[in-house]
């Protein structure tokens, strides 16, 4: 059975918004040159640069791999999206994961790397991509340890 109207719609909602805030994002911070500090105060900062790697830069200049890579990951996320669609935490989960995934791949092939540019304290500049996937991971190990809590009850 596929995924009602409501479920279809909470999920569209997700994913487009997070693509529109993201790509928004990423065109101003673009508007600068390459490697330019656009704010810095204290330990937050806004520093444009290009990341042909993965998070964190793993896997620097590998950007035409993950050009190939990342469509498949977003295949599978909405194969798991459509099998877990009844519950809530992992719609949303695999929901901000297929968003950031799509919104750094657009990057990828429009900017031949990923626009990072947020910046708090040591931690490497990452982008709203970004932070979507990593809070669609939170949600993902959440959901595994209320579903662990409730099997030891």
């Amino acid at each position: 059975m596929g995924i009602d109207t409501k479920h279809l719609s909470s999920i569209s909602t997700t994913i487009i918004t997070i693509i529109i805030l993201d790509q928004l994002t990423k065109l101003y911070v673009a508007s600068y040159p390459l490697n330019t500090t656009i704010f810095n105060f204290a330990f937050f900062k806004i520093k444009y640069v290009l990341n042909t790697g993965a998070a964190f830069s793993f896997l620097t200049g590998f950007n035409e791999l993950l050009k190939f890579i990342v469509p498949l990951a977003v295949i599978l996320l909405f194969v798991l999206l459509h099998n877990y669609k009844n519950n809530t935490i992992l719609r949303y989960a695999f929901s901000m994961q297929i968003a950031g995934a799509i919104g750094n791949l657009i990057d990828r092939f429009t900017m031949n790397g990923v626009i990072d540019f947020i910046g708090v304290g040591r931690w490497p500049l990452f982008n709203i991509a970004d932070s979507s996937i990593s809070i669609g991971l939170t949600l993902l190990i959440i959901d595994l340890i209320f579903k662990r809590n409730k099997k030891n009850e």
